[in-house]
């Protein structure tokens, strides 16, 4: 099984970074009629270089094996990438963090859609109050930013953040930010 959009790699390895116990993560994404990159930079465990060596190889996980035995979103991840003449860097340091970047070039004919990276945003700083995400989104010569430290601002209380009032203003407000780069809407 592989991935369908672009969007769902850049959930995959942000998703990642929140198994490796960020706290901090950054993510930009930068796109226009001719590539399609993005980075993650997270605050996270991080990896050895015996284990950075083998991150590509589908039969192995640095995760509980009696949950998952393969490891294969970076394999599939890369694949994906080179299939449209891209690549993946991965740089990472033991206890200090991982910085992952992925470039795919859209126009090529093996290139996955790009797919709803409002929702992407909203999956990931709906998961936790705890992890502060600073976002970038360049499309073109436009760019906005999403800091969650400004949705931690709007609650009254710690509990507002799993209010279902709070969180439709959130992924809407997420959407909107989207849509208006793209000119939809």
């Amino acid at each position: 099984m592989s991935m369908r959009t672009l969007a769902d790699h850049v959930l995959d390895i942000a998703q990642n970074a929140i198994n490796a116990g960020a706290t901090r993560i950054r993510l930009r994404v930068e796109e226009t009629s001719e590539i399609f990159r993005f980075r993650v930079i997270d605050n996270g465990k991080g990896m050895d270089p015996p284990t950075l060596e083998r991150i590509f190889d589908p039969f192995y996980t640095t995760r509980d094996k009696k949950i998952r035995r393969f490891g294969l979103g970076l394999p599939f991840l890369r694949e994906a990438a080179r299939m449209t003449g891209g690549d993946v860097r991965i740089q990472s340091e033991k206890e200090k963090g991982t910085q992952i970047e992925v470039l795919f070039y859209p126009a090529h004919i093996d290139c996955q859609p790009i797919g709803d990276l409002g929702s992407v945003w909203f999956s990931l700083l709906s998961y936790s109050p705890n992890i502060h995400w600073f976002i970038s989104r360049q499309y073109q010569e436009d760019e906005y930013e999403i800091d969650s430290a400004v949705f931690a601002k709007m609650m009254r209380r710690p509990d507002d953040f799993y209010d279902p009032a709070f969180l439709r203003l959130m992924k809407e407000s997420l959407q909107e930010l989207e849509d208006s780069i793209l000119g939809i809407g």
